[in-house]
This record gives structure tokens, sequence and C-alpha cells, in this order.
């Protein structure tokens, strides 16, 4: 049984990385492996890296994912259920409370200007998530090969990327990539 103040901090690491990400999921990624790994400890960078991954080979969206996850693995099912509803509130307030707003504003130049100024913002917030994941998602050539041929098919073949990324899981545990306890 989990104690209200780790469902509390869950709660509130996980409201805050999603009160600040843009753009969804991804977007609050850098966010919730600094409310993860930085400030509370719950994951290794390691560990964030091996969650991420896992949670971008699933269906579904990653900021959920990432949570359920965590608070899972702090505190349980009912950890899971806080860092959970802690992500999807921020976004469900905000759209039934500008809903409307958007509607009447939508062809404003302000707010097609802020949009359109944010996405640079959240495109280089990915990036830094994709090569912070970089760093220990290459553990050997044979992860050099599977990414490889991974980004040929899926720039240049236009393979369906979850048929990609079953293929690496399958190569991955056919060849035994990475390291091993």
């Amino acid at each position: 049984m989990s104690n209200w103040s780790q469902l509390v901090s869950l709660f509130v690491a996980f409201l805050q990385a999603n009160l600040v990400g843009f753009g969804g999921g991804p977007g609050t990624i850098p966010f919730v492996k600094d409310q993860t790994v930085n400030v509370h400890h719950w994951l290794t960078p390691g560990g964030f890296a091996d969650a991420l991954a896992f949670a971008m080979a699933l269906p579904g969206p990653v900021a959920t994912k990432l949570a359920t996850y965590v608070g899972f693995k702090v505190a349980g099912v009912a950890g899971a259920v806080s860092a959970l509803m802690a992500t999807l509130l921020p976004t469900a307030i905000a759209m039934v409370a500008i809903f409307r707003l958007f509607q009447v504003y939508r062809d404003s130049p302000y707010v097609a200007g802020a949009i359109t100024a944010v996405k640079p913002v959240v495109v280089v917030l990915l990036v830094m998530v994709a090569l912070d994941l970089g760093r220990t998602a290459f553990p050997g050539w044979a992860a050099w090969v599977v990414g490889g041929a991974g980004a040929v098919m899926l720039l240049f073949l236009k393979v369906n990327p979850a048929v990609v990324i079953a293929l690496a899981l399958a190569a991955g545990a056919l060849f035994r990539i990475g390291p091993h306890p």
C-alpha cells in the first residue's frame, strides 16, 4: 500500500510536467524526465530511457504510458492512478475551459502567431529528448545496425512505424542486443 505523500508527490510532479509541456505527450517528455530522474530520483537516466523506449513502442499517448509506469513503480496501482490523473487533468480542463475562446479567436493573427512561434520550441525539446535518449540507446554496433535499418525503413521505404518497432523488438530479442544481466 502506498502512502499519501508518495501519491501527492506523483500527482504534483506529473501535474507540473504536464502543465508546461506544449504539443501533447512528446512535448512533456523533457519535463517528465526532469521530475522523475533529477528531482525525485524515481528513475535513473538509463531507467528513464528504457521506460521511454517501451512507452514509445506501445500504442497510445506516450505521456500517459510514462505516468502509468512511473506511478506504478513508485506506489503501485494507486500511484499509477495518481500520476495518470495528473497527466490527463491539465489537458481535459484546458480543453473544456478554452474551447469556446479558441473557436471565437482561431482566425486571430495573435493566436496564429503564438502557436506558430511555439512550434520550433517544441521541436527543440523533442531534439533534446532524442539526443538524451541516444546516449543510452546505442550500447553497441548491433544497436546501430538496428537503428540504421529502422531509419531506412521509416524514412525511405515508408514502412509503418508499428511494423518497424515490432521488427526491432524481434531483432533485439533474437540477437540479444544490448547489455545482459
